[in-house]
């Protein structure tokens, strides 16, 4: 099958992926009507540095080019709210907003970062270049953390709003960020809605401990597995490193949009008022409002298809 253009199918862009998630995939886009095609045409096909993964990465285990399709589909709920977040700030409903304005420019910014971020998570383990993904790992966990704050306090909002140096930003970073503040924030609002992310819950175990994992890029030495050895070993295009990156990458995007649903009724009120201008933002603005279940079905998939148990804390 090919596009318009002479642009290969979506399906053609993952070859290995298992049978059963890609089926699973098309008859969740299916059931909410969204064109799943035309959105990843639009998003994930024109992201900067895309390209295929190699021939063969998948032929003894369909896992890598499982999470690389997961990944994708994470980027295009980032990419929507990117895109739709800038239409609300050029055009905003006749009605009064429910979020604010340094709300929406702080969530449209922080997903334009995301969508660089995840670019770059994505290229860097298709090239086998372990280290760098790691970090960038870290930072979209950050992000998300922060968007989220954004959406759950207005105070926040207006802090990142007015950063306008470098001093401001890491005096921001310092207040909101720094050892997890944007997280315990979100854990608290999540509380009320009756989810656990507390310090002591299971979910922020395995969470400390993918990020020390990821933390060894920036601060291990040879002794933290930083080793000549160990370094080889993690230039193989989508390796195991390299799997756990977008792993994580992935769930913190997934997360993104399930708390989003939990917390975020501001957000999605205001996309309600927008008025489409083209069949493919009606295309966004389904996937941002009915879209979250697809999202919540792959996390499942994820957590419950991988094999290291303290890989469910980030369902339960």
């Amino acid at each position: 099958m090919m596009f318009a253009g002479g642009t290969e199918s979506f399906e053609a862009r993952y070859r290995g992926v298992s049978p059963q998630l890609l089926a699973r995939v098309r008859q969740n886009w299916s059931a909410q009507q969204i064109d799943l095609d035309a959105l990843w045409r639009e998003a994930v096909a024109a992201m900067p540095g895309f390209r295929d993964p190699e021939p063969g990465v998948a032929a003894l285990d369909s896992r890598p080019v499982d999470l690389l399709l997961l990944f994708d589909q994470g980027y295009l709920w980032v990419d929507a709210l990117r895109r739709e977040a800038a239409a609300l700030i050029a055009h905003p409903p006749d009605a009064q907003t429910a979020l604010t304005r340094e709300q929406t420019s702080g969530l449209g910014a922080l997903a334009a970062r995301l969508c660089d971020d995840l670019a770059a998570v994505r290229l860097l383990a298709l090239a086998g270049l372990a280290t760098p993904a790691m970090q960038i790992s870290r930072t979209v966990s950050e992000d998300v953390d922060l968007a989220l704050a954004i959406l759950v306090r207005r105070k926040v909002a207006a802090a990142f709003d007015a950063c306008r140096t470098p001093e401001d930003a890491a005096a921001f970073w310092r207040s909101h960020v720094a050892g997890g503040r944007a997280f315990q924030l979100v854990a608290r609002a999540l509380y009320e809605h009756g989810l656990d992310r507390g310090e002591d819950s299971e979910y922020a175990r395995w969470r400390r401990e993918v990020l020390t994992f990821l933390g060894a890029a920036v601060h291990g030495g040879p002794g933290a597995g930083m080793g000549a050895a160990a370094q080889a070993a993690r230039r193989a295009p989508l390796g195991s490193a390299l799997q756990e990156c977008l792993y994580f990458a992935t769930v913190r995007v997934q997360e993104l949009s399930a708390y989003a649903i939990v917390l975020g009724a501001s957000l999605r009120a205001d996309l309600g008022r927008l008025a489409p201008q083209s069949p493919a933002q009606a295309a966004r603005l389904r996937f941002l409002l009915r879209g979250g279940d697809i999202l919540i079905d792959q996390m499942r998939w994820l957590t419950e298809a991988d094999e290291p148990p303290r890989r469910s804390a980030a369902l339960h």
